[in-house]
C-alpha cells in the first residue's frame, strides 16, 4: 500500500456517498484510476451504503409517558431523612462508650434523660442549627 492510499483511505466512504468537495473528489478519482486496492475498498464502501439505504424505515417510538414529580416530594424526603438521622445520632452519641447497667440511683425518673442531654447538648445544638439552615 502506498502513502497516497493511507492518506486517501479515510475519504473513500465520503467519495462513495458523494459528499466530497470538487478538489478532493478529483484528487481521489485520479488516484482510483491507478490503484486496484482502493478500488476494491471503494466497492466495499459503496455496498455498505447501498445496504444501509435499503434498510426499511421504522417509525419513531411513541414518546414515553412521564409522570410529573411532585415538586414538594424531594424536599419532604430530605426532611424525613434528616429527622430520622437526629435520633440515631443521639443514640450513637449516648452509647458510644462501653455500656454498663445503670446504678439504682440513676433509675430515678428522668435522670437518664438528663445525663444524656448533658453529655450531648453542645453537639445536638450544633446539629440542630445546621439542620435548620438546610431545611
Amino acid at each position: 500500500m502506498r502513502d497516497d492510499c493511507t492518506s486517501l483511505e479515510r475519504l473513500l466512504h465520503d467519495y462513495a456517498e458523494g459528499w466530497l468537495e470538487a478538489a478532493e473528489q478529483g484528487r481521489l478519482t485520479r488516484h482510483l484510476e491507478g490503484c486496484f486496492n482502493c478500488q476494491e475498498k471503494l466497492k466495499a464502501w459503496s455496498a455498505v451504503g447501498r445496504a444501509l439505504r435499503e434498510l426499511p424505515c421504522l417509525p419513531a417510538p411513541a414518546p414515553a409517558s412521564v409522570t410529573p414529580v411532585n415538586e414538594g416530594e424531594p424536599e419532604f424526603a430530605l426532611r424525613l431523612a434528616l429527622a430520622m438521622c437526629l435520633p440515631v445520632a443521639l443514640m450513637i452519641t449516648a452509647y458510644s462508650r462501653q455500656w454498663r447497667p445503670p446504678e439504682w440511683e440513676q433509675l430515678m425518673p428522668y435522670e437518664s434523660l438528663l445525663r444524656l442531654t448533658e453529655r450531648a447538648q453542645d453537639w445536638v445544638i450544633t446539629l440542630w442549627i445546621w439542620l435548620r439552615g438546610v431545611l
